[in-house]
């Protein structure tokens, strides 16, 4: 009997490390890709007043789409009311580019790298995070 709950708490024990494992592979990989996204959107909207050219739109539109992958992927892990503010930063910010407002398109662009970095402070696995 022994042996047995021995074997069941090393069995638990590498359960919880894979999870744990699984959880920062998904959650940083998501996060980095929004924020590299937001860095090619950066750096083709930086010199355009206009926001509403092609290429910008299907920058958004692939954000957009990484995104919801992501996210779809992370609700599994962590709470969506943590990481829901991506979202609605990347819905505004398609109405601004549609409307052709470049200030306030690069603010949202602004918020969702603030996000994004601040996500993976607080979501990646440290010593902090289990105490």
């Amino acid at each position: 009997m022994k042996i047995f709950s021995k074997v069941m708490l090393a069995l638990i024990f590498l359960f919880l490390i894979g999870i744990s494992v699984a959880e920062e592979i998904i959650v940083s990989s998501g996060l980095k890709a929004v924020m590299s996204d937001c860095l090619y959107i950066e750096t083709i909207s930086d010199e355009l007043d206009d926001v509403r050219t092609m290429d910008i739109a299907l920058a958004v539109g692939d954000l957009e789409y990484h995104w919801k992958k992501s996210e779809s992927d992370m609700c599994y892990m962590v709470n969506h009311k943590n990481i829901q503010e991506i979202g609605l930063e990347i819905a505004k910010m398609k109405v601004y580019q549609k409307e052709n407002d470049p200030k306030e398109f690069r603010a949202c662009m602004e918020a969702i790298k603030a996000y994004s970095q601040s996500y993976l402070h607080f979501m990646g696995a440290s010593v902090h995070n289990v105490l």
